[in-house]
């Protein structure tokens, strides 16, 4: 059985091998975790979208929504998909958009809830 740092080095790894975007936010929106593949899905830098809110990559006609949505998920977090029924996008850096599916799971750690997000970019 590894030791604590064994294990936390290969949770870190697997998170930034995994074939989809992972963010972490806050109970409000603050990004505080973002993988190797959600930079590239996104087009932005970990750096820049650390301490940003989620709706960075939210494009701005459904911001207002997606807050209600977040407030609603954090008033009832249990793990799901996100926008059942709907489109979702997501906002590149450059501004273009992306069809994506969202799956979404609450962690409960000692700073709080958190909510990590697994992102799929669906427009192949």
């Amino acid at each position: 059985m590894p030791d604590r740092s064994a294990s936390e080095e290969i949770v870190r790894l697997a998170v930034e091998a995994c074939p989809n975007g992972m963010i972490m936010t806050d109970a409000d929106g603050k990004i505080v975790l973002v993988n190797a593949e959600a930079e590239r899905l996104f087009g932005y830098r970990r750096e820049e979208l650390l301490d940003r809110s989620i709706d960075t990559l939210v494009p701005e006609a459904g911001r207002a929504l997606h807050r209600g949505h977040r407030a609603s998920f954090i008033a009832k977090p249990e793990a799901r998909r996100m926008g059942v029924g709907r489109d979702l996008y997501g906002v590149r850096k450059n501004g273009t958009q992306i069809p994506v599916e969202i799956g979404l799971n609450p962690i409960q750690t000692k700073d709080g809830l958190m909510v990590l997000s697994a992102i799929t970019d669906i427009s192949e």
